[in-house]
């Protein structure tokens, strides 16, 4: 892969070099355009979806929470 990626990066030096030095003269001879696309008729899927309720509250608790303690040496 590495081979590939090194031989594609000196092709792409080298034109680079061409195109600099006049070595290599690229003109444009003809205008472009994009294509033309019709689209008609269609239509989307229909879907029916049974999802479950979520429900958000608050509630009071009491938690133990450990004590931690450090003895230095």
């Amino acid at each position: 892969m590495r081979v590939i990626g090194g031989l594609l990066l000196i092709v792409l030096l080298i034109l680079a070099a061409g195109i600099a030095t006049g070595f290599i003269n690229l003109q444009k001879t003809q205008e472009g355009s994009l294509p033309e696309i019709s689209v008609k008729g269609g239509q989307l899927p229909k879907y029916d979806a049974n999802v479950g309720k979520v429900e958000m509250g608050s509630r009071n608790e009491t938690v133990e929470v450990p004590t931690v303690n450090v003895k230095k040496p």
